[in-house]
């Protein structure tokens, strides 16, 4: 609970500080220090200092795994913000309302890692997807942020559409909205009850972008402004799987329908990797391209949910926090090469090298070569499919995918450095340098000691 009220405080707090304080980059360091006080809170409340203990048990659980998830998305907000602290005046002129808005959706992601009713689940991804449909569309100079906005809202509301009948269907079948007890039953109405699992399924697929509900994200992640599509594809699709994971540990453990389960498990997940690679692959437009790498790293993270114990937990845990920081890195390039296209990289290997290092490093780690967090991050998802051996085509289709995502990613390092042109990119200031030496000690550490992150966290208490 404390991670929830910090993060609503928080955002009231810089609602109205938008109305005295002008500085975006003041701005920017207080809301740092809010996401600092999350933190502060969450490891409080791991260590049973909770706000209003026990006062809402129907509705707000006990989750340690969604309360450290909590902790580390709330650190690479921090992250986010430091490194984008001259971006998010550049949008417009109302930046307190732009932090605002983040505070209120990171408030729906807190709900999402420590809900214990299916309505409060509900509520938790409406808090957390309704300011993105507003930060979407911050941009008022661009028609595309418009469109961005209103295709992000349309098809939002289509898919809360799915979620409440889904959870209408299992209310009907188990007589109740408590999480702990949606796995019990009447025998009666036993097609309604998975037909409502199918339906908050695709409504949690539409969340991550995960195929065939990806179709907003390559408009809306080009049509964003570049500093909050670096949030939205990162922390919002971060809390996303928190609450996809934690409502999917409730399926029955019934050989029949897990069957079935990963009959439609497996289906999403080649269709996502398919359409997210091969749309990748055909992208001349940067942003458009990591659009399409966002589904397809989604096509990966979704194989934590082919058994969901503490192992596929800490697995998709470690590969938000690899996914982001690498994420981060490549929309800051983005944003300060002001690149619409891979020609307007050309050069940033000469005009400014370690920005161009730090990228490639990025861009590695998202392709999943060995030594970077990326790698193993892609191991240890897949290591969770393939404890089934009849997932194993799955995995190898997964496997020929990887491959395939390593042209796009090493297009744009081809670009950086061998192509032949000139880039007047100004070099960055020494608080971004030390934060891009933070990002490529993250993404290398945990690609050469994965066990740092589940031994800090102590994940057998998950």
């Amino acid at each position: 609970m404390n991670t929830i009220i910090i993060s609503a405080l928080s955002g009231i707090i810089l609602m109205f500080s938008g109305f005295y304080i002008k500085n975006s980059r003041a701005l920017t360091f207080i809301s740092a220090l809010m996401f600092i006080a999350i933190i502060i809170g969450g490891v409080f409340e791991l260590n049973g200092c909770k706000m209003l203990d026990g006062r809402f048990p129907n509705m707000i659980g006990e989750s340690l795994y969604g309360v450290s998830f909590i902790i580390g998305l709330a650190a690479l907000a921090v992250f986010y913000l430091l490194i984008n602290k001259d971006q998010f005046g550049k949008v417009g002129n109302h930046v307190g309302e732009y932090f605002a808005l983040i505070f209120f959706s990171f408030t729906g992601v807190a709900v999402l890692g420590q809900f214990n009713n299916l309505v409060l689940m509900f509520l938790g991804i409406e808090l957390m997807s309704i300011p993105m449909y507003i930060i979407a569309g911050t941009n008022k100079e661009s028609l595309k942020s418009t469109e961005a906005s209103v295709k992000y809202f349309l098809m939002g509301a289509f898919s809360t559409g799915f979620l409440l009948l889904g959870i209408t269907f299992l209310y009907g079948a188990t007589g109740t909205f408590l999480v702990e007890n949606i796995d019990k039953f009447d025998q009666n109405f036993e097609m309604i009850y998975y037909l409502g699992w199918i339906l908050i399924i695709f409504s949690f697929c539409f969340k991550v972008g995960a195929a065939p509900f990806h179709m907003w994200t390559p408009d809306v992640y080009a049509g964003t402004p570049t500093v909050f599509t670096s949030y939205m594809s990162t922390i919002v699709k971060g809390g996303s799987f928190l609450g996809f994971i934690l409502v999917m540990q409730q399926f029955p453990a019934d050989a029949e329908y897990s069957g079935y389960l990963r009959v439609l498990l497996g289906t999403i997940i080649v269709l996502t990797l398919v359409l997210g690679n091969f749309g990748a692959v055909t992208q001349n437009s940067v942003k458009k391209m990591m659009a399409y790498s966002s589904i397809a790293q989604a096509g990966f993270m979704l194989f934590v949910l082919f058994q969901v114990n503490s192992v596929s937990k800490e697995a998709l845990f470690f590969y938000t926090i690899v996914y982001s920081v690498a994420n981060f890195i490549i929309f800051y390039t983005i944003q300060q090469t002001k690149a619409e296209k891979y020609e307007d990289l050309i050069g940033l290997g000469k005009a400014n090298p370690f920005l161009a290092a730090a990228t490639s490093v990025a861009l590695i780690s998202l392709a999943g070569i060995p030594l970077t967090g990326g790698f193993i991050a892609k191991f240890m998802a897949l290591s969770i499919g393939g404890a089934n051996a009849e997932n194993l085509v799955i995995i190898v289709i997964a496997l020929v995918m990887a491959v395939l995502s390593m042209y796009y990613y090493f297009k744009v390092i081809i670009h950086m450095y061998f192509k032949e042109g000139q880039s007047n990119i100004k070099t960055q200031d020494g608080l971004t340098t030390a934060l891009l030496v933070v990002g490529i000690i993250v993404l290398i550490v945990m690609g050469i000691f994965p066990g740092i992150l589940p031994s800090f966290l102590a994940t057998p208490m998950w």
